[in-house]
């Protein structure tokens, strides 16, 4: 599922992503921010408690969720007080996936026409700190799945190497991480297989077909 606006998000929706089995445990949220002030000033409906809550409850009820979502800094006005809630918060929150894009102007917007622009290197620099944090996380997140072994559809083959990229349940196509894996007899694109991770490359899995 993706782009689901949080505010969106009722009780009987997230029952029904737990119990429907057609429906993969994967939650893409634009959150866009994380300060109260920011979300009020990009017209973002709901609060950083109210995201809290949401988020506990899908993995309460699925302990398997996997959670994108995106962010903006240096949206006009942000203080330093305000982009360090935010960073506070992806580090507190650890996402299995983010993307984190500095704010650009784009005309007839009424952000644009704020006060409070802030220069390009103060954006770009609270860019890199946020996606730097995420890839610590991501680095610890898939260290735990090492060993483990997990469906993969299987998206292309490279003769060169002698080897095939999949992506599993937790990967979004094109946008997401994939699967790097051999396997010992012939695979068609679009099968699915058993994978067994035994390293990490960046953001990519690295495993052999069971």
């Amino acid at each position: 599922m993706l782009y689901c606006y949080p505010d969106e998000f009722t009780d009987e929706l997230i029952e029904t992503i737990a119990s429907q089995p057609k429906v993969l445990h994967y939650i893409d949220l634009p959150l866009q921010h994380a300060d109260d002030n920011v979300l009020k000033r990009m017209n973002r409906r709901g609060t950083q408690a109210q995201i809290k809550q949401l988020i506990a409850k899908l993995r309460d009820r699925m302990p398997d969720i996997v959670i994108r979502t995106t962010f903006i800094t240096g949206f006009p006005g942000e203080t330093e007080e305000e982009f360090e809630n935010l960073a506070l918060f992806v580090n507190e929150t650890e996402f299995d996936h983010l993307g984190c894009f500095s704010y650009s102007p784009e005309e007839g917007t009424p952000a644009a026409e704020f006060d409070g622009q802030l220069d390009d290197r103060t954006k770009f620099k609270r860019q890199d700190i946020i996606m730097n944090d995420q890839y610590m996380i991501v680095q610890d997140k898939h260290s735990r799945l090492i060993g483990k072994t997990f469906e993969v559809i299987i998206e292309s083959y490279d003769a060169y190497s002698d080897s095939y990229t999949g992506r599993t349940y937790m990967d979004a196509p094109e946008i997401d991480c994939c699967v790097k894996f051999t396997s010992d007899k012939p695979l068609a694109e679009g099968e699915f297989c058993s994978v067994k991770i035994f390293e990490i490359d960046e953001y990519d899995l690295i495993g052999e077909a069971e």
